[in-house]
Formats: C-alpha cells, sequence, structure tokens
C-alpha cells in the first residue's frame, strides 16, 4: 500500500534539497510544485519518475550505467550538509558531478534520510545535467518528469528521450500536455508528437495514437489542476 508524504514531508524536501544549491533550488519552487500531486499519491509514484530520470540520465551521459538518480540526489545532500560542497561552487556540471562521486559516502547517513528527499534532489541534478547536455536555459528539461509521474505508463524512458531530441522544442511539449498552448500552437506540436510515435511505432494508427496522446494530457492535466 502506498502512503501520501504529507505537508510537512514535503516542506522538509524543498528545505533539504534546496540546500544543494540555487539551480536545484529554482527546482524546488518551479517544478515541485508539479510533483507534489505525485508526492501525495506514495512514494512508489515518486520511484516511477527516478527509475527514468535514472535511464534518461544514462542515455545522455549524465549517469554512468551503475549510477542512479537516487544515489546522486544522496550524495548531493550529504556532501552539502558535511562538507557544504554545492552545486554552485563548480562552473561545469560535470565537475560537481565527479566531486560527488570522490565524495566519502556514508550508509549510516544515508539511511536517516529519507527516501522522497533523495529523489527529488537526484531529480532536480539529472534536470539541470540535461540543460547543460543540451544547451537549453536552466530550468527547463525538469519540467518533464512530472509527465512520467502522472502517466508512467505512456511517458517511458524512451519517450522522454525522444522529446529530449527536440531541444529547445521541449516546453512546448511540456505545456502541449498541460493544455497551455492556444489551439494553432497545440496542433502543430500535436502533429509533431504523432510523428514522433509514429516513427516508433510505425504499425499504430494516427487516430490511435492521438487517442493515448489525449489520455496523456488529460492525466496531466488532472495532476497540475
Amino acid at each position: 500500500m502506498a502512503f501520501p508524504i504529507i505537508a510537512a514531508a514535503i516542506s522538509a524536501i524543498v528545505s533539504v534539497v534546496s540546500s544543494i544549491g540555487p539551480a536545484v533550488a529554482n527546482f524546488c519552487t518551479q517544478v515541485l510544485p508539479k510533483i507534489v500531486p505525485i508526492l501525495q499519491k506514495g512514494i512508489e509514484f515518486l520511484k516511477d519518475i527516478a527509475n527514468v530520470a535514472t535511464q534518461v540520465g544514462r542515455v545522455f551521459g549524465i549517469f554512468n550505467k551503475d549510477e542512479t538518480a537516487e544515489n546522486f540526489g544522496d550524495r548531493a545532500i550529504q556532501a552539502a550538509e558535511k562538507n557544504g560542497t554545492t552545486l554552485d561552487q563548480f562552473d561545469d556540471f560535470a565537475d560537481y558531478l565527479d566531486a560527488l562521486r570522490r565524495f566519502e559516502f556514508s550508509p549510516e547517513q544515508s539511511e536517516k534520510i529519507p527516501l522522497a528527499q533523495k529523489i527529488v534532489a537526484g531529480l532536480a541534478l539529472a534536470g539541470r545535467g540535461l540543460d547543460e547536455k543540451l544547451n537549453t536555459p536552466e530550468g527547463t528539461m525538469g519540467n518533464l518528469w512530472p509527465l512520467v509521474g502522472a502517466k508512467p505508463d505512456y511517458f517511458t524512458a524512451d519517450k522522454i528521450t525522444a522529446y529530449l531530441k527536440l531541444g529547445q522544442d521541449v516546453m512546448s511539449v511540456v505545456d502541449y500536455f498541460e493544455g497551455k498552448l492556444g489551439a494553432g500552437e497545440a496542433l502543430e506540436v500535436e502533429d509533431k508528437l504523432i510523428e514522433l510515435d509514429k516513427s516508433a511505432a510505425p504499425e499504430k494508427t494516427d487516430s490511435a495514437i492521438l487517442a493515448d496522446l489525449c489520455a496523456a494530457a488529460a492525466a496531466v492535466q488532472s495532476q497540475v489542476g
């Protein structure tokens, strides 16, 4: 049974994760509010997002094959608490990740850090890494993670990877699913998404792909209110 994460725990997540650095603090103010409904459904839903973030992070060379978003979130929290090591101290994001790899990780301390804090920190780092890898404005790519939480069976790692290859257009994809686009722009993005899905599953009809798109959009919009 999944137990919801209460408001006090969410407040603690914001406080702890924000301590990693300003870029991650921005994630807490801009993206975390979209994840709160997922947190309230239970930790298993958050794990779905972490799994996708890990797979996508590996595809784009942010995480090595034996590394996870959760583990990096854990390391980032511990490094900030123990050494005052934060993301803003590094000009290059890759250098920060290398510092976290070299950090003397404490399994005992890890047990004291709630899983939700580790995952949210890891999601923030994965999003920041993708922004740097794909040269998008800071805070762009993290907006993909709430989509996964809304409908994990649709927003798979492969699908998120396909969206990321759109580069600067990622926010228009997010806005499409959140219902924020005008009619003309929504149709333009929709055509692009149908084309993407068609290339991944050529046996599916356009109408079937559109039905799946609409169902995914409904799930996202139900989540973000």
